[in-house]
């Protein structure tokens, strides 16, 4: 629709994904090495792309992800104006670009109000939050079904883990203390050498993305098949 491309979001969040589980692959099969934490970082991103994707193109109504797409771009310019306005910078020349930058943000903002008004969202577009783990479980029911705690729970786990990795979170090491080496030096002192997991970590993570990406290619084919009918 006239001034909120749908697809485009779409297509970006899928090459995302796709872009980043190749490059898992591609390093795992050039270095031979399983890194501790790096490829659950990069398994984290290709699951939240096509997790994303998943989102926007599963409700039947197009009303409905047209306003799912209307969310992630209004709470994407959110964040964009947030970071140029929260940047230190030093004075003169580029605190005019920086107001620049921001004069242009709020005019995409008040151009996709327009498009809220279109849909019938009184909602102001400059306060809109797109909640990554609602969105999350959200599509973990949709793929699982309501009922399937095992698969709903695994999905969350990975999302979790995945996250706590990314941000260098402590416990992301100390739970898996019991999986990595631990060297001891004397009675008082021990060191752990953190390894990572292709079985309980990396691979879980890296399949869940995947299956996600092909749930969002599937969603993709059938949308657009059903607009052409139209």
């Amino acid at each position: 629709m006239d001034g909120l491309s749908v697809e485009n979001l779409i297509w970006y969040s899928m090459c995302i994904s796709s872009e980043h589980l190749d490059f898992a692959i591609d390093a795992m099969r050039a270095t031979s090495t399983m890194y501790p934490t790096a490829y659950m970082t990069v398994a984290r991103t290709a699951f939240i792309a096509a997790v994303n994707a998943v989102w926007v193109l599963a409700p039947t109504s197009r009303q409905e992800r047209r306003e799912r797409a209307l969310q992630l771009r209004a709470d994407d310019l959110r964040s964009q104006a947030t970071s140029f306005r929260d940047m230190k910078i030093p004075g003169g020349v580029p605190e005019d670009t920086r107001a620049g930058f921001v004069d242009q943000l709020r005019e995409r903002q008040a151009d996709l109000q327009k498009v809220a008004t279109t849909l019938g969202v009184e909602q102001d577009v400059r306060k809109m939050r797109f909640n990554q783990t609602d969105a999350i479980d959200w599509v973990a029911e949709h793929m699982h079904g309501a009922d399937n705690d095992l698969l709903i729970g695994g999905t969350q786990a990975v999302w979790r883990s995945g996250s706590a990795a990314a941000h260098a979170q402590y416990h992301f090491g100390i739970m898996r203390m019991d999986r990595s080496e631990v060297v001891r030096e004397g009675s008082d002192r021990s060191f752990v050498r953190l390894q990572g997991d292709l079985e309980k970590d990396v691979g879980p993570a890296l399949a869940a993305a995947t299956m996600t990406l092909n749930e969002a290619f599937r969603l993709y084919d059938l949308r657009r098949e059903k607009h052409v009918r139209v």
